[in-house]
């Protein structure tokens, strides 16, 4: 069946939350004393409210420079590093469906290879911020409104303009401010990016907007720069409501079929470029490497694991003796209330605070 799009699509943060988002729960315990650690669950939908332009736009956008930068470092001369970011539009009124946009990611794709790139990542954008949008933004930035605060972004402001009538000070859905006018922005590998030519494109416009930092294997400006661009277009990338139909796509020479990090790169690079990318993206700790020392007093550990790796650490008998009986059992609490067999008693089930699950962890030991 062929969708309207324009009413069938949405942006990042404009659905539902996922099943437990929000929630505190424990989320993993000290290697050296076993004293468990609370965090909040997160769901890492594109539609939670939450989730969408936080978690999850952060983690797309560090995927996209861990294989962009992947690429970039594999490439044999210093020139077929190059990146850049273009936008394609087709044009006006030829994307009306589900079945035109789908079938839209493939023309810009060949667009922009004719234009010189090899190979990138397309991201959808079905909308943009009408004239009246724009104003109200500028004059809310302008009053120090707290609406147009949010990361200082246009966007921010647009996706926000429904809480406006929560705070009783006027505003509306998002889509009172934007319109539907389909184009594929695209990141990717190219030397050159030819000049544009509507007539002989069928009237489809490709314009090169800039080309990307400098990439070396160890320059952080040229992952900040991939995060950045990429942070910035997920921010309103659009897709189907319910739907798992994904608004970001790789093609040509980095289509996953065609390139893999895995296999291009040595382990170390590969960890030097997940790395960097994660830190551009502002990730916290990886590998178990806790940010806060434990908080029991007197390891001072940094290092943690997996609530989930709790049932296997409290079956070494060597680590349970070392950590005592108390601890034992703290663990084992926690680890049966994070796998569903313990539940805190009515009243503080699904803390809300690290607090309230701390109180709930009392309750249940």
């Amino acid at each position: 069946m062929r969708f309207v799009a324009e009413t069938s699509m949405t942006l990042p943060g404009m659905g539902e939350a996922g099943p437990g988002c929000g929630q505190w729960y424990p989320q993993e315990f000290c290697d050296e004393c076993g004293e468990p650690r609370f965090g909040e669950s997160r769901c890492e939908q594109r539609g939670c409210p939450d989730c969408g332009n936080t978690v999850w736009r952060r983690r797309r956008s560090e995927k996209v420079a861990t294989r962009l930068g992947a690429a970039r470092h594999v490439a044999d001369e210093p020139i077929e590093k190059r990146a850049v970011h273009a936008v394609v539009s087709p044009p006006e009124g030829e994307i009306q469906t589900l079945v035109d946009v789908q079938r839209g990611f493939r023309d810009a794709y060949g667009l922009a290879k004719e234009k010189g790139v090899r190979g990138g990542v397309a991201v959808f954008h079905g909308f943009r911020v009408t004239e009246r949008g724009k104003r109200m933004y500028e004059d809310a930035k302008d009053e120090g409104d707290w609406c147009a605060e949010d990361d200082g972004k246009l966007w921010a402001f647009v996706r926000r303009h429904e809480e406006r009538v929560e705070r009783g000070i006027g505003g509306g859905d998002w889509r009172a401010l934007s319109y539907w006018s389909p184009h594929w922005h695209i990141i990717g590998l190219a030397e050159e990016f030819e000049a544009d030519d509507p007539d002989a494109q069928g009237g489809w416009v490709a314009r090169r907007i800039r080309s990307l930092e400098r990439f070396t294997l160890h320059r952080e400006k040229g992952y900040e720069d991939m995060v950045g661009t990429s942070m910035y277009l997920l921010s309103h990338a659009t897709f189907e409501s319910d739907s798992s139909s994904d608004c970001v796509r790789w093609f040509g020479e980095l289509a996953t079929t065609q390139f893999s990090p895995e296999n291009e790169l040595t382990e170390r690079e590969l960890e030097t470029v997940e790395r960097k990318a994660a830190e551009a993206a502002g990730a916290g700790p990886v590998d178990g490497e806790g940010s806060e020392p434990c908080e029991c007093a007197e390891c001072g550990s940094v290092s943690f694991s997996p609530i989930w790796e709790a049932g296997a650490a409290l079956i070494d008998k060597s680590w349970t003796e070392r950590i005592g009986r108390r601890q034992q059992q703290r663990l084992a609490a926690a680890f049966e209330w994070a796998i569903g067999d313990r539940q805190p008693p009515p009243g503080l089930k699904n803390p809300r605070s690290e607090e309230e699950a701390l109180e709930a962890f009392e309750a249940v030991l």
